[in-house]
Order: C-alpha cells, then sequence, then structure tokens
C-alpha cells in the first residue's frame, strides 16, 4: 500500500508542477527485480484512487527485463535464466543495467 502513496503523491506533485492539471492517464514502469507485485499495486491504486479527485485516472505498467551491460564489449543485455554472461561475447565481466527500477515513465494530462 505504501507504493501505490508514493506513486499518487508523485502524481499529485507532477500535477501542481503543471499549474494544477488533471491527470488522466499515469504509465509505471516495473522491473523484474524490483520486487513490486503488479497486480497487488493495481489494486491498491484503485482502491486509493476510488472517490478522490484523482478518481478517473487510469494506470498503464510496462515490464522492464533483467538486463545487464557486458564491460567488454558494451553491449546490453537480457538475462536469462539467471546466467549474466554476455550473450554477444561470452564475457562474465557484465553489470547491472536494468530490471530493478519501479518509475513513474509519463502522465497523461488535461490542462485545467
Amino acid at each position: 500500500m505504501s507504493i501505490a502513496v508514493s506513486v499518487l503523491d508523485a502524481v499529485r506533485a507532477e500535477s501542481v508542477l503543471h499549474g494544477g492539471a488533471r491527470v488522466t492517464r499515469a504509465g509505471l514502469r516495473i522491473g523484474e527485480l524490483s520486487g513490486v507485485a503488479v497486480e497487488s499495486l493495481r489494486f491498491c491504486l484503485e482502491v486509493l484512487v476510488a472517490g478522490t479527485d484523482l478518481a478517473p485516472l487510469a494506470f498503464e505498467f510496462e515490464f522492464a527485463p533483467w538486463t545487464r551491460r557486458c564491460r567488454a564489449c558494451l553491449t546490453v543485455f537480457p538475462v536469462l535464466d539467471a546466467r549474466p554472461e554476455c550473450t554477444a561475447c561470452g564475457s562474465a565481466d557484465t553489470e547491472a543495467a536494468g530490471g530493478d527500477q519501479m518509475e513513474l515513465s509519463f502522465l497523461e494530462l488535461e490542462e485545467p
């Protein structure tokens, strides 16, 4: 529930930055490694928005796969079967590149 509250706080803050524009849609990018249960978050957001000034707000969720970057050849690749080796050159010298994020990716606003 606290994640949903934080998301709505961010939505309201962005609305204020845009002169109080009404937010009609919000996109969330959620990484495979984030630990966020999308359906639980969706439910919490719907419950928190019901009966408020944000009531017409719709949410879209985008899945962000677990990715790594090869330090040898700079290829960014999705991790499959928990194998962090580069899929292009086979190097084991890789670093995190994505999949742990949970971020507001877009807002659709209506001017007041």
